[in-house]
């Protein structure tokens, strides 16, 4: 299977869109003012951020710039997004709803970003040296957010 540009784009907007329902989701289940309800308020804000930056590099590629086309690397970037947390759209609403407790919200959150680090290093790892830097930058905040998530665990 192929992937365009285009298309990979496409996968990490939607996977920022669902981790910015959730966050903001969860947060609001969450009763009253704690610090598990600022990060996660926080990381939605984080997640708009990153899709401005996807937004934006979409602009730059062409579709010969993912090379996903061969079987092996194409088999493993469709199951990466299949699996993600938040690859289906409308996922990142839904699993709030399961939301009970802050720590069931962190546990989430935490899968979530260690998921999009892995699926962002497979995308840079096939992308052209113009959006190596930007993609590398989101998989360095994307592991702060596990990290910070972490502490509150």
């Amino acid at each position: 299977m192929y992937y365009s540009g285009k298309e990979i784009i496409e996968i990490a907007v939607r996977i920022e869109e669902n981790g910015n329902e959730f966050y903001t989701a969860a947060a609001e289940a969450i009763k009253g003012d704690n610090d598990i309800k600022g990060l996660l308020l926080d990381l939605a804000e984080k997640e708009l951020l990153h899709i401005a930056v996807f937004q934006k590099l979409e602009e730059q590629f062409e579709a010969e710039t993912f090379e996903f086309n061969a079987d092996e690397a194409s088999d493993y970037i469709s199951n990466l997004a299949d699996q993600h947390v938040f690859g289906k759209a409308g996922a990142g609403a839904e699993l709030a709803k399961t939301v009970h407790t802050p720590q069931e919200a962190l546990a989430i959150a935490f899968k979530f970003e260690n998921d999009s680090v892995e699926f962002y290093t497979e995308m840079e790892k096939r992308t052209g040296t113009n959006a190596k830097q930007l993609i590398r930058q989101i998989i360095e905040e994307e592991k702060e957010h596990a990290a910070e998530i972490q502490t509150f665990m």
